[in-house]
Order: C-alpha cells, then sequence, then structure tokens
C-alpha cells in the first residue's frame, strides 16, 4: 500500500486530537480531584458511585430525624421532670394537711398553694418543642389543656430512624392527665391527675384531715406513673444513641467506599499528566517532521 502524505497527514491530526483529549482528561481529574467526571469516564463506576451517594443521603436524613427527635424527647424529660417536681410538692403538702393539729389558717394556706401548683401543672402540661405541643398525640398544633380539660389523642408521633425503622417520639400521656369526672367520659375513670390534685384542694378545703391521707396512695399511683414514662423516654434515647453511632461509623464506611470509587490519586494524575504532555509534544515534533515546506512556504 502507498502511503501519501496526506494519509500522514490524517493519522498526524488523529493522534493530535486523541492526545489532546487523553491531556484534557487528566487535567480534569486534577483540578476537581475525582476520576469520574462524567459517564462516558467510566459507566459502572458511576451506578456504584449513584448508589453509594444514595446511601450516604439517607443515612445523612436518618441522622438529622434522630437529633430532632433526641432534642424532642429531651424537652418531654424535662417537662416531665418538672411535673414530678410539682406532684412531689404536693404530695408534702399533702401529708402535711393530713395532720391533724393543723388550724384553719394553715389549712387554707396549704390549698392557696395547691391551687398554684394546679395552675403550674396545667401550664407544664401545655409545654412546646418549638411550635409542637408535646403531650398532644398527633394533634401538636392544639394546646391539650385548656384549664382542667384535656382534649390531647393517644396517638404517637413516629420518626424513621433506619430503613423501614420508626420509633415513637412522645408518650401517650391521656391516661395520665385525662379529663375531670363527667367530662366526656374521657381519661381515667379518676379524670387524671387534674381531678386528683381538685379533690385534694376540696378536701383540704372541707378540713378532712382523714380523706386527705387517705388519698396519698392516689398521689403515689400518679407519681409512679410519671416515673414510668419517664424511664420509657430514657430507653428511647439510649436507643437513639446507639442507632446514631452506628450510622455514624456507617457514615465513615461509606464515605470511604465513595472516595475509593470517584476519588482521583493525585500523584498517579500529576505522573499521568507529565506522561502525556511529553507524548503531545512528541506528536507535535513528529509533525513538525511530516508536514514539510512546500514551494509556498518560499513565495510568502
Amino acid at each position: 500500500m502507498r502511503i501519501t502524505s496526506a494519509m500522514m497527514v490524517n493519522d498526524l491530526v488523529r493522534n493530535l486530537n486523541t492526545n489532546t483529549q487523553r491531556l484534557d482528561e487528566f487535567q480534569r481529574q486534577l483540578s476537581t480531584g475525582r476520576k469520574i467526571n462524567q459517564p462516558s469516564d467510566n459507566p459502572s463506576g458511576l451506578v456504584k458511585a449513584l448508589r453509594l451517594r444514595t446511601a450516604l443521603t439517607e443515612n445523612e436524613q436518618f441522622l438529622a430525624n434522630i437529633n430532632e427527635a433526641n432534642s424532642f424527647m429531651e424537652t418531654t424529660d424535662g417537662a416531665l421532670n418538672n411535673i414530678n417536681e410539682i406532684l412531689q410538692r404536693v404530695r408534702e403538702l399533702a401529708v402535711k394537711a393530713g395532720t391533724g393539729s393543723n388550724a384553719g389558717d394553715d389549712m387554707r394556706a396549704i390549698s392557696a398553694e395547691m391551687k398554684q401548683l394546679q395552675e403550674q401543672l396545667q401550664l407544664v402540661a401545655n409545654s412546646t418543642y418549638g411550635s409542637k405541643y408535646i403531650f398532644a398525640g398527633t394533634n401538636v398544633t392544639q394546646a391539650p389543656c385548656s384549664g382542667d380539660n384535656w382534649t390531647g389523642n393517644s396517638r404517637l408521633l413516629e420518626s424513621e430512624i433506619g430503613i423501614g425503622v420508626k420509633v415513637a417520639l412522645n408518650l401517650d400521656m391521656k391516661d395520665f392527665f385525662g379529663n375531670p369526672s363527667g367530662v366526656d367520659g374521657a381519661g381515667n375513670p379518676d379524670g387524671g391527675v387534674f381531678e386528683l390534685v381538685n379533690r385534694l384542694i376540696d378536701t383540704i378545703d372541707a378540713a378532712d384531715y382523714s380523706g386527705v391521707s387517705a388519698m396519698l396512695e392516689d398521689v403515689d399511683a400518679k407519681i409512679g406513673e410519671l416515673l414510668g414514662n419517664r424511664a420509657v423516654v430514657g430507653a428511647r434515647l439510649n436507643r437513639m444513641e446507639l442507632q446514631q453511632n452506628r450510622l455514624e461509623e456507617a457514615e465513615v464506611s461509606l464515605t470511604t467506599l465513595l472516595g475509593g470509587v470517584e476519588d482521583a490519586d493525585i500523584e498517579e494524575v500529576i505522573m499521568n499528566l507529565r506522561m502525556q504532555e511529553n507524548v503531545y509534544n512528541s506528536c507535535l515534533a513528529a509533525g513538525a517532521r511530516i508536514i514539510q515546506p512546500t514551494l509556498v512556504d518560499y513565495l510568502s
């Protein structure tokens, strides 16, 4: 086969284009720090990278859900602690009121403080996390406590902390707070903690010492119920911490795997870039020999 000058020039142009593309590829890898900058660079690697990025995004969302859930439950635990302090004080006053040596003024003072504790209990029952009422069930936009009336529902708010794994954020407090006796028949048969405190106040106002002493068991039962709810919150927080640690470890693992697929070895890229520059310069030098001067060069 006869090799013509045109064939040599075409081969030169094709090789120059190939070398330029390779040079551009290494320059792009060096400037971005990534091996895969477009789908054609590594189609199978791109699919793997996209899957890893999806897993990382899910992992980050689960971690965000856990942080939100932790804040919600820590707020709940703080409110339960406030209620516990109120009930402990209610018990102290009930013990004091059950002593037959109290004068009328003493009983009135105890009753007045008990009423203040009742109002504070109602205030804590409407505690919020941000704009959400933490004891209202799923109806988080409406205050669950209106006076002694309890309008919150018993449904649970859930947060996803893993694929198909959900954890309740709130507590079913309807049985604890309840409604006063005779209001819609809702809540505990005894009307919940509001009704209990109201009955205590009425009994103290009536100077019924034995009646007050007899109600101490009811107060203790409510305190025990409250401590049980705090234990539930504590157990959930412990689980959240374990899941958070697992997700953080998974995030490190996924990031490492993604780096292995996408990240370029900078030292290797620099070496390949220098080699490709040499190849390109050699190609230009060879082209200068192939394209010899013609008569036109001397006529100019």
